[in-house]
């Protein structure tokens, strides 16, 4: 295949030789352009002295097995600097099961922590404080709800009062937004029922919990699926502008409840047009929250969002090239003003990340952070003839796309309908055509290739499924057998009432796991008082 390289990004804007004065005027140029970082509308970055003030933090991915066995991968981390985590839940978890239902089998703890009880979560924090430590849990509606009532439970054990509580609560209800991982959601949960749970959070979360943040869209399971940039961004801020409408249905107001939403995005390869995405959105979302929700709090302009580099970027063709691609995208991310970075570990190809390659990762962003010299001034590309081109012209594409949702009626109906399942097949199949053309560059698969013989061997991070979930079994027997069965019998009879009289089920789910019952057992409680059975 040729070597030259293609003259449109990887979304199919088209790239000029040179730029120049010319190519930054007319469109927004005299609106926005001008605004230092921290002013309306946020296109430098959303706070003034960014990285100058405070680094982004270093978060880190973790879960894997029990609570304990992710509590001590979280204190290594901890000792080589990492100051945030984002804490990946098993597959039965994530669906709402204990690890000793019988669908749970094989799954327990391969993907992510398994979390059953409220010691599993206190486990999690055992050695820290949930006022002090951000974690921001990978989970969805239904079960974020029921989260949300353990990490408010732990606060208040350990005396902590709940308006410090940080971190992030994921409650984006659309978490898996395509396919059959969406049809697994509904499937074990009403789609209605998950709206409702949403707000719940939402509401709970503003009025009790304000400097908790509530993860309103999960733009990057999105980008995994395949999409562009442009697809990427329209996407994620057409489904966030729906929850917003949902919670002011509900009669929450916007200058609260908007104040704590944040946004979990991907970076992948692809530089400029990364940077362009990240500083288009905050420009996008800011006229949106003044000027259509009628926000008058500046707090509530302000986009902030983590980034995760791409893991559809990663190969398990000569994986160690992956430390190159994770570094890249996490100086676009950081370019583009992430509030918080992830770095996939150079291995996620193969298994979960090790402690040396999770070590890796860390260092990557430990230099770029503190020997690149990046973080010395604010928005250091900010002017550029290219970038600031490149920014208008992601912004027209994005708008043109929300606008084409809200044709369709927003973008839950969008995802109902199949609409965005249509287009993310469509971008799966144009990338694997630019791949298997050449027109689409990937180091080691289609270009660069190296016989497999010479591949270096990578350690791999062991699975213990058949263990971890005996043993979580056995935990979970031994648990039910020492809690008190009264109180449980009450608790559980409470979430139904609860729910039948639509209140907050936050509070209802607090008092649950105080008194044993367990995540899968709230879930069934709750999908019980709907009158609706999976099984």
């Amino acid at each position: 295949m040729s070597q030259k390289p293609p003259l449109s990004s990887a979304a199919g804007i088209a790239i000029k030789e040179t730029y120049g004065p010319d190519d930054i005027t007319g469109f927004d140029a005299g609106r926005d352009l001008g605004a230092s970082a921290g002013e309306f509308p946020f296109t430098r970055g959303p706070y003034p002295g960014m990285y100058r003030e405070r680094v982004w933090t270093r978060r880190f991915q973790v879960g894997f097995g029990s609570p304990g066995e992710s509590n001590e991968r979280i204190k290594y981390l901890v000792e080589n600097g990492a100051n945030g985590f984002v804490i990946t839940i098993d597959l039965p978890t994530s669906y709402g099961f204990d690890s000793d239902d019988p669908i749970a089998q094989g799954e327990v703890g391969v993907t992510g922590v398994a979390i059953s009880t409220l010691e599993d979560m206190e486990t999690l924090y055992d050695g820290f404080s949930p006022d002090s430590v951000s974690y921001a849990l990978s989970i969805r509606p239904p079960v974020s709800a029921v989260t949300l009532a353990m990490l408010a439970s732990v606060a208040e054990k350990k005396g902590i009062a709940l308006d410090k509580v940080i971190g992030t609560q994921q409650n984006d209800p659309f978490y898996q937004m395509s396919g059959g991982p969406l049809q697994t959601v509904t499937q074990f949960f009403p789609l209605d029922g998950t709206l409702r749970l949403c707000a719940d959070n939402i509401e709970f979360i503003s009025t009790r919990m304000p400097r908790l943040n509530w993860m309103v869209t999960n733009g990057y399971n999105l980008r995994e699926t395949g999409v562009n940039a442009i697809q990427d961004g329209a996407f994620t801020l057409g489904h966030a502008f729906n929850v917003f409408k949902m919670a002011k249905d509900r009669g929450l107001d916007v200058n609260v409840f908007a104040r704590r939403a944040s946004f979990f995005l991907s970076c992948s390869i692809d530089f400029f047009e990364e940077i362009a995405k990240f500083r288009a959105m905050r420009r996008i979302y800011a006229h949106t929250m003044r000027e259509v929700f009628g926000a008058t709090n500046p707090e509530c302009w302000r986009m902030r969002f983590s980034v995760q580099s791409a893991g559809n970027t990663l190969t398990t063709q000569q994986p160690e090239v992956n430390v190159v691609r994770a570094g890249v995208e996490a100086l676009a991310a950081a370019l583009g003003g992430a509030q918080s970075i992830h770095l996939c570990s150079y291995d996620e190809g193969h298994g979960l990340p090790t402690e040396a390659s999770s070590r890796m990762a860390l260092r990557t962003q430990q230099v770029i952070a503190y020997e690149t010299g990046i973080t010395r001034t604010v928005d250091p590309l900010g002017g550029s003839y290219f970038v600031e081109n490149l920014t208008n012209q992601m912004e027209q594409a994005i708008r043109a796309k929300l606008a084409e949702i809200d044709g369709l009626g927003g973008m839950f109906e969008a995802i109902r309908h199949g609409w965005l399942e249509n287009q993310i097949n469509q971008a799966r199949y144009q990338y694997q055509a630019d791949v298997d053309s050449g027109r689409r560059p990937l180091v080691g698969v289609n270009v660069f290739q190296i016989p497999q013989s010479e591949e270096l061997p990578i350690e791999i991070h062991k699975i213990k499924a058949d263990e971890w979930g005996t043993k979580r079994s056995e935990y979970l027997k031994q648990w039910r057998q020492r809690r008190d069965a009264v109180k449980w019998a009450e608790a559980m009879a409470h979430i139904e009432t609860a729910w039948r009289e639509g209140t907050n089920m936050v509070p209802a789910l607090m008092n649950a796991v105080q008194n044993g019952v367990t995540m899968g057992e709230c879930n069934e409680a709750m999908r019980q008082a709907q009158k609706w059975s999976f099984r």
